[in-house]
């Protein structure tokens, strides 16, 4: 890669990171796709891709990627290309009239109650401090439904002093309270004792510490131990994920009967278009509901009285 078209890439993403609201993971995912592009076409510069060079890509896009994946990668090189458009360096964008792929709606994948419950119980089976802080760990993301780089990033100064809410970081700096209760209450508290009583009485900065450069545990270390955590249970690995037990707290609070806005809220969705993909998955209780509130319902009782 030349030094002049990393220049370009660094500018745009000085630029995102000053102008839009994102998350570091975004931005980076951001300057891997344009990283990506670039090697494509070798040292060709950028300012002069022409039309059918970005129809080789895209073919080359649809080859190698999901349709969700392979429209976020085009959308990253489309607003990389806007960028130098507004920055006077090329006259047009060559992506403007390329259409994206239609991603096809699915359906999120959850556990059963019972499921969840069978790995929460197995990681307590392990009495050591990581044991614990597994248990803990999945406690905290099915009673509230975070990210997983929202739990393994959890500072000790984002939870309060009687340590009944955490102060959640999300996606580009926005913060929303959740609350810690019950038996996640109780969890917390001993972890705690017990982490400080290992490192002789300090505090360290993150709630999940490790030797990783980040300082926490790493989200793809969490994604190594819960794959074998499912192993222990004889769970198939490919249906656990800490986005799978995201998605199963939304469910089951779905299933019953919790108004969609507070899932919202919990979830951390801007919008709650993202949440009612929940509404998709519920054929039991819909069915239920209808039976129980459709005025045909009534309508017919009253023709068999009158029968």
């Amino acid at each position: 890669m030349s030094k002049e078209i990393f220049f370009y890439i660094e500018k745009y993403i000085e630029f995102i990171f000053a102008q839009k609201n994102l998350s570091k993971n975004t931005i980076l995912s951001y300057e891997n796709d344009l990283k990506e592009l670039v090697r494509f076409f070798g040292k060709k510069d950028p300012l002069i891709y022409s039309n059918e060079d970005i129809k080789d890509y895209i073919f080359f896009l649809s080859r190698k990627y999901s349709p969700k994946t392979h429209c976020r990668k085009l959308s990253s090189v489309k607003n990389f290309f806007l960028f130098l458009v507004e920055s006077n360096l090329i006259k047009r964008n060559p992506v403007e009239n390329f259409s994206f792929p239609k991603i096809p709606k699915s359906v999120p994948k959850f556990l059963s109650e019972s499921e969840i419950n069978q790995l929460i119980e197995k990681s307590n089976e392990d009495k050591t401090l990581k044991g614990l802080r597994l248990t803990l760990q999945l406690e905290i993301l099915y009673v509230t439904g975070i990210r997983v780089s929202e739990l393994v990033n959890i500072k000790n100064g984002d939870i309060n002093d009687d340590l009944s809410f955490i102060i959640i970081k999300g996606k580009g700096g926005d913060q929303r309270i959740v609350p810690i209760f019950g038996k996640v209450l109780d969890i917390l508290k001993i972890y705690i004792d017990r982490l400080r009583s290992s490192q002789n009485g300090a505090i360290n900065k993150f709630l999940f510490p490790s030797n990783s450069k980040e300082g926490h545990l790493t989200r793809n270390r969490f994604f190594q131990i819960l794959k074998d955590l499912a192993n222990k249970i004889n769970l198939d690995p490919a249906r656990v994920s800490p986005h799978i037990i995201r998605h199963s707290f939304a469910s089951h609070l779905l299933n019953r009967g919790v108004d969609l806005r507070i899932i919202q809220e919990s979830l951390g969705h801007k919008d709650i278009s993202t949440t009612q993909i929940y509404t998709h998955i519920q054929p039991t209780k819909l069915r239920k509901i209808l039976e129980k509130k459709h005025s045909i319902d009534d309508e017919l009782k009253k023709f068999k009285k009158l029968s």
